[in-house]
């Protein structure tokens, strides 16, 4: 059942909100296929190849696969299963997080998902404003301005909702595809071929820990705003059969392929490494796609986040979701073009280890404490165990023990369970 609540939300135009204030209406609802493809869009970037191959360089293969695939599954179990929750509800990311948070509390959250997703749009437009003018010497546009431009062609997509995404996503998938098939060959005909990268022993060395957290900390965020798409499914079967496939391929596959291509060069950078085998030219271009579609999830994410914080004030309702998309992709151009990230950076490294503990609070809600908040303005217990889960897992990280998002996955789960069993009496009464 619905709560109250959101059957109080309804406007009168919800598809011109993107449903940020209520459930998706059942007409609207997407197959598998459509699922698949927006929700691969997403993990399909250019990092997770950089990921790999910075890997790939530091550990030998049987210890790069072990990191990369314990990494992984805690992260296709995270969209997974607050995936399955948006299915149940119906809610966007934001608005799940008020079941833990409260109406008021989950804009705290809301808003750091915001700043998280500026900083990567602005970090990414820099990039491939980069890319860009080394790749065409004579390109006339200075790279701040180059970024600009670049931030608001992913925008046209991020701001029709969506359709835009899925629309992306068709063209951006198969090119990672074929990226991936194009490296895989490559390194087969590299003199040593396979036998060369499963022999590898890298000179410099990176703790199974240090490798996973890597994994887990640059994609955690993308994996938590799951939901936002998710809640387009037509059955609980297309979110668990969508999801595992995309992130599936998405991260595990690309990753793998970053390795290879390390160990079969010997370079840490797949960029550089990808040129030596000769297909540079097929990078820039398939990057064109990759960064397209999971930076217009960005901006989407960041909108809807932007929705919740405004339905807590006299602006609910009255901006539409592209003049709030063109607004987050404005921020990020803005900071891109002014430089401002590379302060922005430590704030969110720091903010980044909180990141992974708020999905075990909504599951922990959702599935042990069952006594959602979203009628109370804060849930002080959801604060507390927030920032004692991301202390935990800092400590985690710093010690070499585990998978650390893991560790403070599980441990804040159960502080706020605990915690909830034993006040949420008087949480609930105020």
């Amino acid at each position: 059942m619905m709560s109250t609540y959101v059957e109080e939300a309804k406007l009168p135009n919800e598809g011109a909100y993107e449903y940020a204030f209520e459930p998706v209406p059942e007409e609207k609802k997407k197959g598998g296929i459509s699922l698949f493809l927006v929700l691969a869009g997403y993990p399909i970037a250019l990092s997770n190849f950089v990921t790999g191959s910075a890997i790939g360089f530091k550990m030998s293969f049987a210890g790069a696969m072990a990191a990369i695939l314990a990494a992984d599954a805690f992260l296709i179990f995270v969209a997974v299963i607050t995936g399955l929750i948006a299915y149940d509800t119906g809610y966007s990311t934001s608005f799940l997080s008020r079941t833990a948070f409260g109406k008021k509390g989950s804009s705290i959250f809301s808003l750091l998902l915001v700043i998280s997703a500026i900083n990567w749009i602005g970090i990414n437009g820099n990039t491939f404003a980069n890319m860009i003018v080394t790749n065409f010497p004579g390109w006339p546009i200075p790279v701040s301005i180059t970024g600009v431009l670049v931030i608001f062609m992913w925008a046209q997509s991020a701001i029709r909702g969506y359709k835009g995404l899925e629309i992306v996503s068709a063209f951006g998938v198969p090119a990672a595809i074929l990226l991936s098939i194009a490296c895989f060959i490559g390194v087969g005909l590299k003199s040593g071929g396979f036998g060369a990268a499963l022999s590898y022993v890298p000179t410099e060395t990176m703790t199974f820990t240090a490798a996973s957290a890597s994994v887990v900390g640059s994609w955690v965020f993308g994996c938590i705003i799951t939901p936002d798409v998710c809640r387009y499914a037509k059955t609980r079967g297309t979110v668990v059969k969508s999801g595992t496939s995309a992130f599936f391929l998405g991260l595990f596959c690309l990753q793998f392929i970053g390795v290879l291509v390390a160990m079969a060069t010997k370079n840490g950078s797949f960029v550089a490494a990808t040129a030596a085998l000769g297909m540079g030219v097929l990078v820039f271009i398939c990057t064109i796609f990759c960064l397209w579609t999971t930076q217009d999830n960005n901006i989407y994410g960041a909108s809807l986040a932007m929705q919740n914080i405004f339905n807590e004030t006299s602006l609910k309702g009255k901006v539409k979701h592209s003049s709030v998309a063109w607004s987050v992709a404005a921020c990020a151009a803005a900071f891109a073009f002014i430089g401002a990230l590379k302060y922005l950076l430590p704030i969110i490294s720091f903010l980044s280890v909180l990141l992974a503990p708020v999905p075990a609070l909504i599951v922990a809600e959702k599935y042990f404490v069952k006594n959602s908040k979203m009628d109370v303005e804060v849930n002080p217990i959801a604060i507390l165990s927030w920032i004692l889960g991301g202390i935990f897992g800092k400590f985690c990280l710093v010690n070499n023990i585990f998978v650390s998002p893991v560790m403070a996955f599980v441990f804040t789960m159960i502080v706020y369970t605990i915690l909830s069993k034993a006040f949420d009496a008087k949480v609930l009464k105020k």
